[in-house]
């Protein structure tokens, strides 16, 4: 019997199963039983009466950057698809100076997620293409057509966002912070 501080080990193994009187192998492996585990540490914390750690100890996460943007917030990005043009898209997650966004239009289609440094992309709060006689143009892929939406049609008030996002971060270079 193995002692609860130490992990229990996941093994490969082959089992012989009988299914309609054939013998069929199945291989079970750790990689296919990770696949079906799923953890969630908000769970297991509060289980454990565990605490996280503070930001503070992941000296190579930039703090200033952790705070100032925040999942669901809305950003005017370029498009890849057409030089020239941008569309809104959502901020998913942020991981330090890394956003992962979403061009409106795809739903909870996370298969064209993509992630874009804060140094280095083109991001715009929303309504600056409307400022700077920009295109809007949703990327190829996505189920919206440009002429059916303006920066109005991505806020609730029909206003422009820039309160709301960081813009001071926008195109500053690491030097500047």
């Amino acid at each position: 019997m193995q002692s609860q501080e130490q992990p229990l080990a996941l093994t490969a193994a082959t089992s012989l199963y009988s299914t309609n009187g054939k013998e069929e192998e199945v291989n079970t492996d750790a990689e296919s039983m990770e696949e079906e585990v799923e953890f969630n540490w908000e769970e297991y914390m509060e289980e454990t009466g565990a605490n996280a750690a503070p930001h503070t100890t992941f000296k190579h996460v930039e703090v200033s950057l952790q705070s100032s943007f925040q999942p669901g917030m809305k950003l005017e990005v370029a498009n890849k698809s057409s030089p020239d043009s941008y569309w809104v898209a959502t901020i998913i997650t942020t991981c330090g100076q890394l956003l992962l966004l979403r061009f409106s239009g795809y739903g909870d289609d996370r298969k064209a997620d993509f992630w874009c440094d804060v140094m280095t992309a083109e991001l715009h709060p929303v309504g600056w293409c409307t400022q700077n006689n920009k295109t809007l143009m949703p990327p190829e892929g996505s189920e919206l057509h440009a002429s059916s939406f303006s920066s109005s049609s991505f806020t609730s008030t029909g206003s422009d966002l820039t309160s709301q996002l960081p813009c001071p971060l926008l195109h500053v270079t690491p030097l500047q912070l």
